[in-house]
């Protein structure tokens, strides 16, 4: 049995890594974009050759959410997928399309593939309930894509529990399930002790250092973690906050250092590329990551937080979306309420005058991404999954 995967987000390097821990690896035969745009098409990602996987390119024409009529139905479609599964697959074979369920997209995968007599699966991480989300025509729209797609493919994975027991009311028994992310974490990057110039680099020597790395916008808490860290100078003089990323809040946090005066106590940069997080993970000493709930999406897994963790890096987040699944609470972090600024400053200033639970966060932080979330445990759990189709 082949298996063939055609998701945009393999055309990143780390994400794609995970593959090399399946077993078969001729099993795997992969479609896709021959060019795959990020951040309002900033950043352009060419999938890179693999001598150990078969890697076809293709076009993939929609590569964000913001079309005319469409919006984001069919970000990710490539469509010329049905006419190289026409030259290369067998009645049997496995379509991986990682694609959410309510889009137009995977209906046309899944319509696809039940024609040729393959199998299809998708992915979803949706973790609010979609009535919760929608409502009128678009609710009604995406009820009938849900169970469509659910009809017609074979398998389904979500990426956290929560996730499942989103799609839980709309499955039946044609369709088999398992609770496994779209990647892992690359702990051979992601380790403790990660050799950086981080900290000369930016003069920050003798500093305690929180980091903040995510995009900037209304779903990070963004202003809360200036707002938090702002309190926490008055216990922690030597703090410094670093702010990695990029995005449209970017200024207005900048505006609002310069309102509070501690411009000499952050320091931002902007976005760098995903391996160079490494060094800077065991550079700093802790990650706050605040997320909040925004127009119907809350943070679903959370791979900066995973990461961090791989690190030893001990976290502080919030108790929303699937951050509950990544980050335990009271052992491999801290959890506070979203917009929580009180809460959020009284966990950075525990954390930072309490070394033995920052290590020992770290400690277990690793341990718990080593046993659930490592590219080698989320690849053994993914292929068996889909040769059991």
């Amino acid at each position: 049995m082949k298996i063939f995967v055609n998701s945009y987000i393999y055309a990143y390097d780390r994400f794609f890594r995970m593959f090399d821990f399946f077993e078969n690896k001729d099993s795997l035969i992969f479609i896709l974009p021959k060019l795959w745009k990020s951040k309002g098409g900033k950043i352009r990602v060419v999938p890179t050759e693999k001598s150990k996987f078969k890697i076809i390119k293709t076009w993939a024409p929609f590569y964000h959410s913001h079309y005319p009529v469409v919006k984001g139905m069919l970000k990710g479609w490539m469509p010329f997928t049905g006419r190289i599964l026409g030259q290369l697959a067998r009645k049997g074979d496995v379509l991986l399309s990682s694609g959410e369920p309510n889009l137009f997209s995977t209906y046309l995968y899944s319509r696809l593939t039940k024609k040729m007599g393959l199998k299809h699966v998708f992915l979803t991480f949706q973790n609010i309930d979609y009535d919760k989300r929608l409502d009128g025509t678009k609710l009604k729209i995406t009820n009938w894509l849900l169970r469509q797609n659910i009809k017609l493919s074979a398998g389904a994975l979500c990426g956290t529990y929560q996730v499942y027991e989103v799609l839980k009311p709309y499955l039946d028994n044609r369709i088999k399930v398992a609770i496994i992310p779209q990647t892992g974490v690359d702990v051979d990057i992601f380790k403790p002790g990660v050799g950086s110039d981080f900290r000369q680099k930016f003069n920050l020597e003798n500093k305690f250092i929180f980091l903040f790395a995510a995009v900037f916008d209304e779903r990070k808490g963004v202003f809360a973690t200036i707002n938090a860290f702002k309190k926490t100078l008055n216990d922690i003089p030597t703090a410094h906050l670093v702010m990695i990323g990029m995005g449209k809040l970017w200024s207005q946090a900048k505006d609002l250092v310069n309102q509070l005066g501690i411009t000499d106590k952050v320091t931002f940069i902007e976005w760098l590329p995903n391996h160079e997080l490494a060094g800077i993970f065991s550079s700093v000493d802790v990650l706050v990551h605040p997320s909040e709930p925004y127009k119907g999406w809350e943070e679903q897994m959370g791979s900066t937080l995973l990461q961090a963790s791989a690190s030893g890096l001990p976290v502080i987040a919030t108790n929303i979306g699937g951050i509950p699944e990544s980050i335990i609470n009271k052992k491999t972090g801290i959890l506070v309420e979203p917009k929580d600024i009180q809460a959020l400053y009284e966990a950075m200033v525990y954390l930072a005058q309490h070394l033995e639970i920052r290590v020992e966060f770290g400690r277990q932080g690793r341990e718990h991404v080593l046993s659930k979330y490592s590219h080698k445990v989320v690849a053994g759990r993914l292929e068996r999954f889909l040769n059991s189709l």
